[in-house]
This record gives structure tokens, sequence and C-alpha cells, in this order.
């Protein structure tokens, strides 16, 4: 691949991977609890014009900085409330991360590793999934591999002042978005680096008073602000949210070996490649033909990340995303070498192409016998038709995509017309048309849209509605207003401990629920269906179904019109009873 060629295959690449990643953001609804989370406290900024005191649910909400609040109420006030104006955040901070990886790649290893390790990285089905995902993870991430590509460049460069600019900016963006964790890991690497190589240049450079204060000067002033309105965030910040995370079981505790299962299936089918490369003289070879300096900073930006959080109490699979972009390009510079050797890349393409052929025909045939008994599997997992019918069809778009691409590289001979480099290209398009394909599958998992399109349709001024002993957080970014919470409040308990409209929204049992259901108000109660028993018994006014989803139903007090009915599946004819929803499923 000349460096002509390599420029077009990275623009072609670039052109495709925004296609992907745009193409279908908008697509499906909010998933509860993170998406719609993640929606609401930017509407909510934008509703109430406080840019600095994030809320959730209308309660201070302190376990994030704001700089992914700020760029999602951003584009929300470009193009609208809406799921794609959302989710545009983290698809364009995934397009930049893949971008800085194969600039990155090309300047550490050449042209065809680099497009090699950005494909890797973008066709990843972990990669792809979050920056499809409104999380704050892939703006982080993309804050630590600007922080650490421009440590590196600083590292090689005699003049370093731009760079270490550059790393003090990017490490400042990363704390806004996340906290320290985006200057204690770039921190740990680049001194653990900088002390093997001995660079003390680099090291004098950025402890110079220029990066320093640059750092400061972007990260202080919101610091300052919101400790300033909110004289309790600084404990609950940095002790609760960031100390007390790592070292106590606060949040997700784990075992050590969660993460082993997460590196092995995130990343497929490029895991499985690198275990049957390693299993072969030749691939241990080609391994060992990777320029050392390189892949040593490589292996140690990674595994430092995935080595820090394995340590930590607290673990999410989403915690190593930063790790994939230096892993991509080692597994791309590996694969660089290994298509100079013809033999031992023809078993690999057969290998892989096989391996995805075959998946793609037992996704394809799931489908087909899955499309006829939609109304079967629908009464059987408590969902409706229509569920079935995204479902089935993800499906059938991914072994569409698996089955093609796999025949394709599988029947070639990596020779004539079909270079290398072409077939590996050609696995890295399938494998992004298939995690593409099986997106809109998404819209079946638990969202609170339809119950909420289903409450809009009967609500009018001055009706309460309620959230019993359940957090759905995308119900008030769909509702655009304050949902009561009775029992459960999650992730917001901190804010509803301090918030002084506490008593009239935010109870901690039932009794003031049942007073407001039996006093002639309008309430709306959104809950599973196996509590709705606790509810019923209690009060003198019968609950009504309103609408149903799977396991969550939304209970009333009045008669409905049943204007709305028909924009949410599942809800029942006519002014169905709570009993008669089955408990439990």
């Amino acid at each position: 691949m000349t460096a002509h060629n390599g420029r077009w295959i990275a623009l072609l690449g670039l052109l495709v991977l925004s296609a992907l990643y745009l193409g279908e953001i908008g697509g499906y609804a909010l998933q509860d609890p993170d998406e719609g989370r993640y929606a609401e406290i930017p509407r909510e900024m934008i509703e109430s014009g406080d840019w600095v005191t994030p809320k959730l649910n209308y309660v201070v909400y302190f376990e994030k900085p704001p700089l992914f609040y700020w760029l999602v109420a951003m584009s929300f006030e470009v193009f609208g409330l809406t799921e794609g104006a959302a989710r545009a955040v983290p698809a364009l901070a995934g397009i930049l991360t893949v971008v800085m990886t194969f600039f990155l790649g090309q300047h550490l290893l050449g042209t065809r590793a680099a497009v090699y390790g950005a494909g890797i990285l973008a066709s990843s089905p972990i990669f792809f999934v979050l920056a499809e995902a409104l999380t704050i993870d892939m703006v982080l991430t993309a804050c630590m591999t600007a922080t650490m590509a421009s440590f590196y460049a600083a590292h090689l460069s005699e003049k370093k002042g731009l760079w270490v600019g550059l790393v003090a900016a990017s490490a400042a963006l990363g704390v806004l978005a996340k906290g320290p964790v985006a200057l204690v890991l770039p921190g740990l690497i680049a001194l653990v680096f900088l002390l093997w190589r001995r660079d003390w240049g680099t090291l004098g450079a950025l402890l110079r008073p220029v990066p320093i204060l640059l750092f400061v000067a972007v990260v202080v002033p919101w610091f300052v602000l919101v400790s300033r309105a909110n004289p309790d965030f600084l404990h609950f910040f940095f002790v609760r949210e960031n100390f007390e995370r790592f070292t106590a079981e606060v949040g997700h505790p784990e075992g050590p070996f969660f993460y082993i299962p997460v590196l092995l299936a995130g990343p497929l089918p490029w895991t499985a490649v690198a275990i049957g490369l390693a299993c072969t003289r030749d691939g241990r070879a080609a391994l060992g033909e990777v320029p050392r300096d390189a892949r040593s900073f490589l292996l140690l930006w990674g595994g430092l990340i995935i080595a820090f959080f394995t340590v930590a109490s607290s673990k999410l699979a989403t915690y190593i995303l930063p790790a994939l972009p230096p892993l991509a390009l080692v597994a791309g510079a590996w694969l660089d070498r290994v298509v100079e050797r013809t033999r031992l890349t023809a078993g690999v393409a057969r290998w892989l192409g096989t391996t995805m052929f075959a998946l793609g025909l037992v996704t394809l045939a799931a489908a087909a016998i899955a499309w006829p008994l939609e109304s079967t599997l629908a009464q059987a997992f408590g969902g409706d038709a229509e569920d079935v019918r995204a479902i089935v069809g993800a499906c059938t778009r991914t072994g569409l995509a698996f089955a093609g691409v796999g025949f394709f590289v599988g029947r070639s001979r990596l020779g004539g017309r079909l270079t290398a480099a072409t077939a590996m290209l050609a696995l890295m398009l399938g494998m992004g048309l298939g995690v593409f394909g099986a997106l809109p599958g998404r819209a079946v998992v638990k969202t609170s849209e339809q119950l909420a399109r289903a409450v809009d349709a009967e609500r009018r001024d001055g009706d309460l509605i309620t959230l019993y002993k359940k957090l759905w957080q995308g119900m008030p970014f769909y509702t655009q207003g304050r949902i009561g919470m009775v029992r459960n409040y999650d992730e917001v308990w901190h804010g509803v401990s301090i918030s002084p409209e506490r008593e009239q929204y935010y109870w901690d049992d039932l009794a003031p629920l049942i007073e407001q259901w039996d006093s002639g108000r309008r309430v709306f109660v959104l809950t599973n269906r196996e509590l709705v028993p606790e509810i019923a018994k209690r009060v003198d006014v019968e609950p009504r179904l309103l609408a149903r989803d799977r396991r969550r139903v939304v209970i009333v007090n009045f008669p409905s019109s049943g204007d709305g009915e028909g924009d949410a599946p599942g809800v029942p004819e006519g002014n169905g009873t709570a009993s008669a929803v089955p408990s439990g499923g």
C-alpha cells in the first residue's frame, strides 16, 4: 500500500465510518437508565438556564462534571430535542477517536498499519455500540486519546511547547468530561514511560508553568462556580464519586477477572484473530517485527488502563474503552506484518471468512424461524409483536452483512485482483455493517418513550405523575417535566435528600401517594406490574391500566379517553383495571 493509496483508502474509510456511525443515531428511543439520564440533564440545563449545576429530575446531580452535558445541550440547541441530536455527541467523539488513532498509527507504524488499526477499532462491536450510546465514556476516550497522542508527539519532538500545551488542554477537557481519572491515568502512563525511557526533557516540559496554568484555566472555573453554588459538592464528588468508587464497593463491585470476558468478547472477531496468530510460530514472529518502541508505548498505555480498573472496586465494561485505541494499533501493526506472509494471511482470511459466514447463516436462520412466530414469541416474553419484528429485522440485516462479507473474504485466495489489504478492509466493513444493522434492535430494550406517549396523551395541567419504587430516567425527558418519586431514589438520592421540594415530590412511603390518589386529583403511577397489588390494596379508587410494556405499567385513578392508546404498544382495549395485569414477568 503506497502512501498515495493509503490516503485515498483512509478518506474512503472516513466517509464509510461517518455513514455507519451517524446513520442510525436517531432511529430508536433513548434507553434507560443511562441514555435517559444523559439526555434529561442537558434538557434541564436549557430549560432552567443554569449551566453550572447539573440537575436530574430537578434535583442536583453531582456524579459527573458538565462537559458532556454541555455538548449534548448545545446539540439540542442546534438540532432540537431529539435522540439523534443527543447521540451525535458520542458518535462524533467515536469518529474523532478513530481519526486520531489513524494519524497516531501512521506516524508510529506506517500507513497500512494505521488503516488496519483504525479499522479494527472502528469495527470492534464494543467500540461501535458505545459510539452509538448516549454515555460519557466515548467523550472521555476521545480526550484521553488526544492526551496520549500529544504526549508521544512531545516525547519525539525537540520543540515540545505546542505538544505539552495540547496534553494539558486535552487532559483538562477529560477531567471536565468524567473527573480526575482523565488526569490520573494519562499522568501515570506518561510517568512510567518517561522514567523507563529516561526522558527528563519531556518530563520537565510537562511540569513547566505554562501547561500547568493552561490546565488550571480550563478546569478550575467550573469547580469554583459549582462549589460556590453547592457547598456539599466537593465532598460528594471527590470523596464519594472518585475516591470511594476506587477503594470501596460503591456503585458496581465486581471480581478481579471481570474484564477478561469483556476484552475477549468486546472486540470480536479481532481477539480471535490475535489468539489464533499467537498460537503459531509465524504469527508470533510477525508480532515481534512490530517496532519495539511503538509497541511498548501502546501496550503500556492500554495495559495500565486495564490494570487500573481491574484494581478498582467499582467496575463497568465501559470503563476500559480508553484502552482500545492503543490495543487496536498494536493489532493493526501485527496484521501489517502478517500480510507479508501469504500463507499465514490466507489461512487467517479463510478462517475468519468461514466463521463470519457461518455466524451470518445462523443469525439468518434464527430470524427466519422467528418471523412467522412473532405473536407467539411476543406473548411468551411479555412484549409486543413490533418488538419481535424489530429484533428479527436487526438479525436479518446483521446476518446478511456477516454472511456476505464472510463469503467474499473466505472464498478469496488473497492474490490477483484481491490483495490482503482489500480483504482485511472488506472484513472491517462487514463487521461495521453487521453491528450497524443490529442497532435498531435496541429500540425494544428498556425505554420510557412509549409509556411517556401514553401519559402525554392523557395528562392535563395539575396532574401528578409519580414513579413507585422505580427510577425510569428517560421519563422526565420524554414528558419534559418533573416526575414524583416514591421510595426508590436510586442515583438521585443525594439531590433528593437536600431538595427544598422533597415533601412535595419525593416521598419515603406510600401514604402521601395514597392521599393524592384518593383526593380526586388525577394521578399517573409508573411502576412494575408486580408492584401494582401493593398500591391497589391500599387505595379506595380502583386503579385503571393506561399502558404497559413487558414488565412496566402506567396506572391511573381516572377513566382514560383512550386517545393515546394507539400510540403505545401493549395498551389494552378500553379502561382495563390493574388487576388484569399479570403479576411477575
